[in-house]
């Protein structure tokens, strides 16, 4: 009786952590890849700008973008060590 209690806190306890803890996902992709992102969002940027949607929906577009990029350029990180091959 006194283990399944002790069991039944710990999974409480366990859950509960799980939504207070931070959660990161990692993505892995060549340079190159990344590189190719990049002008692309950069490119929508500059379409959207020069479109004819109303004038808050194009801010908040390249808003999201910048706010996307610097995220990105913040956290990104160039691991040269790796021997790990992508596929296509």
């Amino acid at each position: 009786m006194k283990k399944t209690k002790l069991i039944l806190v710990a999974l409480v306890a366990l859950i509960l952590m799980s939504f207070v803890a931070e959660k990161f996902i990692v993505i892995r992709m060549p340079e190159d890849k990344m590189n190719y992102h990049w002008q692309n969002l950069s490119g929508i940027k500059q379409v959207v700008g020069n479109s004819d949607l109303p004038h808050r929906q194009v801010v908040y577009i390249i808003q999201s973008i910048d706010s996307l990029q610097k995220d990105i350029q913040a956290t990104a990180s160039l691991d040269s060590t790796s021997s790990q091959t992508f596929k296509k």
